[in-house]
């Protein structure tokens, strides 16, 4: 892909990670900083296809509430939830 469109990629994310409840912007938005640049192909369109579902979906599928019917966002939202939890730890021993 090319430079220019790469860029604009991250913009539509970035501004995808900004969500109505907010408890999900952290978690999505540093795991799309920190993380989806590592992903493979098939995780970052399982990442795109996690952040086109409803707030209350995905806040379920992070905290482990319900798992969805999507094997590659099952796989995503664990990550996120592994990743975030890590985050997490680290800023409570700050």
């Amino acid at each position: 892909m090319n430079e220019a469109f790469q860029e604009e990629r991250m913009i539509r994310l970035r501004w995808a990670c900004r969500r109505t409840l907010q408890v999900l912007d952290r978690p999505l938005g540093e795991f799309l900083k920190d993380c989806y640049h590592n992903l493979n192909l098939s995780e970052q369109f399982a990442f795109e296809r996690l952040l086109s579902a409803k707030d209350q979906e995905i806040l379920d599928w992070i905290i482990g509430n319900r798992e969805s019917g999507d094997a590659g966002i099952r796989a995503i939202a664990e990550q996120i939830r592994v990743y975030n939890d890590r985050v997490t730890e680290g800023h409570s021993h700050e």
